[in-house]
């Protein structure tokens, strides 16, 4: 954690709202794209993220540093909220009725133009990946790419960066942080 996370937790502990919306706008693009919308999905990402915020701020006050960063903190809440609304979402009783939009053919079927505007932005998105990694330590993208991008076993990961497990979670945990600052870059760039 860093000292200005720390100084941003001490200041929300003690009731000032501005330092909670500061703490949003810092983590909220994160949590949804790398927490909440791979579980959830776009449509129901910003109710989720909702949800972990408001538990975030009904339980700051008790939140103190052992090691485990806020981020990683808020991740853990949005998780836990992903996993119960998917949990609730399944127990909802649904019918095709209840979605006449799945009973009709649609109008707008795939384009050739379509998925070839889909294919430039995930290449787009591809590059700016690959440009964020190419900023941070070897070390860091290779634990990216081998964890989130490769799908590689938390174990296996540790292996081939010759480091224990706990070791590559924390390398992994400060890969994410430092790939979060740098896209924050570009994004405001």
């Amino acid at each position: 954690m860093e000292s200005d996370d720390r100084e941003l937790l001490d200041r929300i502990q003690k009731g000032d709202g501005e330092s909670f919306g500061v703490l949003f706008d810092r983590t909220h693009r994160w949590l949804l794209q790398f927490i909440i919308v791979p579980r959830v999905g776009r449509a129901e990402a910003e109710e989720v993220l909702s949800d972990t915020f408001r538990a975030a701020l009904g339980s700051i006050a008790e939140f103190r540093w052992q090691g485990i960063g806020i981020l990683h903190w808020l991740a853990a809440i949005a998780k836990r909220k992903s996993l119960e609304h998917l949990r609730r979402r399944s127990r909802m009783p649904q019918s095709l009725e209840d979605h006449p939009a799945l009973l009709e053919v649609p109008d707008d079927v795939p384009t050739a133009e379509a998925e070839m505007i889909r294919q430039e932005a995930l290449g787009i998105l591809r590059r700016r990946v690959d440009a964020t990694l190419a900023q941070l330590t070897p070390r860091y993208a290779e634990a990216l790419r081998l964890r989130l991008l490769l799908g590689v076993g938390r174990l296996e990961c540790a292996q081939r960066l010759a480091v224990s497990a706990a070791t590559f979670d924390v390398v992994l945990y400060r890969a994410t942080r430092a790939f979060a600052r740098e896209w924050s870059r570009d994004e405001r760039a």
